[in-house]
This record gives structure tokens, C-alpha cells and sequence, in this order.
């Protein structure tokens, strides 16, 4: 009889640690969820982005990126010389000089650039979470997700249970969406370094043998972008789900959805290219040490 005393006290305890910490992540993550993933061109506007960046071409990146100009011109040049040695192709002087007038004014205004691409994306964004909102009468967003979810699926935190089938489907979403706030926050952060280093890649088209660069920035940076979009046909759809407690079904569903908002990064990759910013923590990673 102690015994089992012991192991319900010990069972209720860990009901409450656990029931306490998925409380604390759905009145915390989501609104931080939404933040994160729907990006607009606030991020170009951002202190530290402009304070790094240089407000002109005589500070900043820009400075270090209109000085390596004159690099580009030698190394042209020399190429160019040798060129009627070793009776290689180059590009003529003409084209040279038209494509560094056309890119270094590209470099400079790239900043401007950036938002007008990601104000592109984020207009295509709300485009879509507006239309979900006139279907189904509901503010597309992670918040109000949650909600939808909780209301229908887990009606009575009080009798929430860690070792029934509905608290593993509540452990599973709950560091699944944490997980994504992992995911997305570096997602935040790779998106400030690839804008940061836009004035690079423009200035890389200015030559054949460093073009490649621009075409790998420019598929990684709409990449990231764009697993916005995504996401908000995936949250738009999740919205059109009828979830309820009665059903095994609905929560089959909603594991789906939360696995499809993990994966939507790499789905994204795979279509269009660009690096991965998927962080996976789980019980493997933790043996290992963690990895991302």
C-alpha cells in the first residue's frame, strides 16, 4: 500500500510539473512563434542592422565593400593582361565597366533591395492568413492556434495526465512548438547576416568567376523568406480542421500539423535550394550532446 502511495504521489507530481510547464509555454511561445516566422521589413530598420550596415559608402560594410572595388579592377585587369598570354576568354573592358557601373549602383542600394523582397514576401503572407480569416472567422496565427486547440482538445488542464494518450499528444505539440521557436529564432538571425552581406553578393556579379555567390545568397536568402508563406498555408489549413476530444483522428491531425510546421523549412529547401536552419532536439540529440 505505501508503495503504491508512493508511486501515485510520485505520478500526480509529475502531472503537475509538467501540466505547469505546458501552461507556461502556451501563454508564452505562440506570440513569440508569430513573431519570429512572419517577418516584414521592420527587420532592415532594425539599430543594429543599419549601425553595421553604414548609412553611406563611407562607413559600415558599405565602406569595406566599395573599397574592395578597386581589388575587383586589378584583378580584372591582370586577368585581362595574361588573358592574351594564355589565350583565354574574358569579358571585354566594355562589359566590364557597363556591369560594375550597373552593380556597384546594385551594392549601395542594397539595403533597399532586401526590404522590398521581404515586403513582397510578408504582403504575400498576409494575403493568404487574410483570406484564412475570411473562411474560417479566425486570426490566422500560432496564438490563436493554440486556443482553438486547447478549447476542443484539452478541455480540463485539471485532469491532465502525462501517461494517457492525450498527454503524450500535448508533449509532442508542446516541444514540438518548441522546437520551432528554436528553428525560427535562427532563422531570425540568418536572415540579418544574409542581409548584411547582400552588398557582397551584388558586388560579386561584377565578374563571371564570382557570380556564382549572388546565385547562392539570392536562392538561400528567398528560401528562408519564403518558408513564411508556407507556413501560413499550413496554419491556414490547420484552421479548417475540426479538432475535438471525442476523436483519436483529431489528434492524428494536429501531430500532423505541428510535424508539417517542422519540416516546413526543409520542404522549402528542397524546392527552391539554400541552407537549412532546422534545429532537432530530442532525446538522441541529448545523448549526443545536442546538435543542430
Amino acid at each position: 500500500m505505501e508503495n503504491f502511495n508512493l508511486v501515485d504521489n510520485i505520478r500526480q507530481s509529475l502531472n503537475e510539473l509538467f501540466s505547469g510547464l505546458f501552461s507556461s509555454i502556451d501563454n508564452n511561445i505562440y506570440s513569440l512563434l508569430d513573431n519570429l516566422i512572419f517577418i516584414n521589413s521592420k527587420i532592415t530598420n532594425e539599430p543594429a542592422i543599419k549601425n553595421i550596415f553604414g548609412d553611406n559608402i563611407t562607413d559600415g560594410i558599405l565602406l569595406i565593400c566599395n573599397s574592395l572595388v578597386f581589388g575587383f579592377i586589378i584583378y580584372y585587369a591582370a586577368n585581362f593582361l595574361f588573358s592574351h598570354l594564355t589565350y583565354s576568354k574574358v569579358q571585354s573592358p566594355s562589359q566590364f565597366i557597363f556591369k560594375s557601373i550597373i552593380f556597384i549602383g546594385l551594392m549601395n542600394s542594397s539595403l533597399w533591395i532586401c526590404s522590398q523582397i521581404i515586403d513582397i514576401v510578408s504582403i504575400l503572407t498576409e494575403l493568404i492568413k487574410n483570406l484564412g480569416k475570411i473562411t474560417f472567422g479566425y486570426e490566422i496565427s500560432f496564438a490563436n492556434l493554440i486556443n482553438k486547440i486547447n478549447s476542443s482538445v484539452y478541455i480540463n488542464n485539471s485532469e491532465f495526465s502525462m501517461f494517457s494518450f492525450d498527454g503524450m499528444i500535448k508533449s509532442f505539440t508542446s516541444f514540438g512548438l518548441i522546437n520551432l521557436l528554436f528553428t525560427y529564432s535562427l532563422r531570425y538571425i540568418m536572415l540579418q547576416v544574409f542581409i548584411l552581406i547582400s552588398p557582397f553578393a551584388f558586388l560579386c556579379l561584377i565578374t563571371d568567376s564570382t557570380s556564382w555567390f549572388f546565385s547562392s545568397w539570392l536562392r538561400s536568402f528567398i528560401s528562408m523568406l519564403c518558408v513564411q508563406v508556407l507556413i501560413s498555408i499550413i496554419l491556414t489549413l490547420s484552421f479548417s480542421l475540426n479538432f475535438n476530444s471525442e476523436t483519436n483522428l483529431s489528434k492524428l491531425l494536429l501531430i500532423g500539423t505541428i510535424y508539417a510546421l517542422l519540416k516546413a523549412n526543409l520542404f522549402m529547401q528542397q524546392i527552391i535550394g539554400g541552407i537549412s536552419t532546422d534545429v532537432s532536439i530530442g532525446i538522441n540529440n541529448l545523448k549526443q550532446g545536442g546538435s543542430l
